[in-house]
């Protein structure tokens, strides 16, 4: 799990840094931002954020734009405000941001450590379920089950969907990793979820919409077994 925490004061930035890593049940690694402009670097170099903490009173009152912001780009982030200032921004941000939580200074520490666990759990998941993808249009929650095959070309990764096609870019090894254990890599360039697979043979997969996927010599015993294992198991992961 990844955590970004953003502040503007150095000292309460350290202080819920070093409470969050002494009580949180959840393995995470939290980065740390004193302003705007080191929080969207952070955004554009990794959007795999579990969870946002910041003050919304940021940089002479931009915390709540900086939000607006972050959760019109990276919508799968969730975002807990924290502020010094409840009576003033409160109302703004319930109607026009939606956070995950809000927090007042002084900080109730029990109830933003059940916020963060509240929502890392949810995240978590979230994980089993969805995929985060960057696309051209901005950053994409895919129903992994709903994936019919993933196809690398070139520097592209495409993820081909029941009604649409996903493009970004990325290595097939590295989105295998991100993937449910029942996905077949079944050839350098494909990776090939076994539900939607109409017929096996012994070179190629025919999905359900008749598209062929072919499966390599060096990949044939492999996709088999696993094609016969999920087959067996009825799609649960079990391998």
């Amino acid at each position: 799990m990844k955590m970004l925490i953003c502040d503007d004061d150095p000292e309460f930035l350290e202080l819920i840094h070093t409470f969050l890593q002494r009580n949180l049940t959840y393995s995470c690694q939290m980065e740390l931002t004193d302003g705007r402009d080191a929080l969207f670097r952070l955004l554009q170099e990794d959007t795999r954020y579990d969870l946002l903490l910041m003050d919304i009173r940021l940089e002479e009152d931009n915390g709540i734009e900086a939000a607006r912001q972050v959760l019109e780009q990276y919508p799968q982030i969730p975002v807990i405000f924290i502020t010094g200032y409840p009576d003033l921004y409160f109302e703004r941000v319930f109607l026009t941001l939606r956070p995950w939580g809000f927090v007042k200074k002084p900080v109730n520490w029990d109830l933003l450590l059940a916020l963060v666990q509240n929502c890392l759990r949810r995240q978590e998941e979230n994980r089993k379920q969805f995929l985060s993808v960057r696309t051209k249009q901005g950053v994409a929650q895919i129903p992994m089950k709903e994936i019919r095959y993933v196809e690398s070309q070139g520097h592209m990764i495409m993820f081909h969907m029941r009604e649409e096609i996903y493009e970004t870019y990325g290595r097939l090894t590295e989105t295998q990793k991100q993937l449910p254990l029942y996905f077949i890599c079944c050839h350098k360039s494909f990776l090939v979820n076994p539900a939607y697979i109409k017929i096996y043979e012994t070179r190629q997969f025919v999905m359900e919409n008749g598209v062929r996927i072919p499966i390599s010599q060096m990949k044939r015993k492999e996709a088999r077994q696993k094609f016969f294992s999920w087959l067996e198991h009825l799609g649960e992961e079990v391998f």
